[in-house]
């Protein structure tokens, strides 16, 4: 099911955007499986990562540093899926409150 809304970009002029629910859902559900994802596996199994101490001196340990970056942004990308969902949510959020105006609007002209 397609949506269309009318945005208004300030000057006077407005512009249609074309919007698929069924699509709008579909991203949501993989968003989720994907923050499921990690949520169950990967946050759990990057942070024993971060624990291990495999080198404890010489070279190599200064170069194994770069492994507590590596953790931390792959802890952003759970963080970044959220938001994205957040985002998908205020779509449809803001989807069913047009859709509530149009009702209202053709009730009040049906005078119902």
């Amino acid at each position: 099911m397609a949506n269309a809304m009318v945005m208004s970009n300030g000057g006077g002029s407005s512009s249609l955007i074309n919007i698929n629910s069924d699509e709008m859902i579909t991203i949501f559900n993989y968003l989720q499986e994907i923050i499921t994802e990690l949520e169950s596996n990967v946050t759990p199994n990057t942070e024993k990562l971060g624990q291990i101490k495999y080198y404890s001196e010489g070279k190599a340990k200064k170069a194994m540093e770069v492994y507590a970056e590596a953790n931390a942004k792959v802890m952003d990308l759970q963080d970044n899926y959220v938001r994205a969902q957040t985002l998908v949510i205020d779509i449809l959020n803001t989807m069913m409150e047009a859709d509530a105006a149009i009702a209202q609007q053709i009730f009040a002209k049906l005078e119902l």
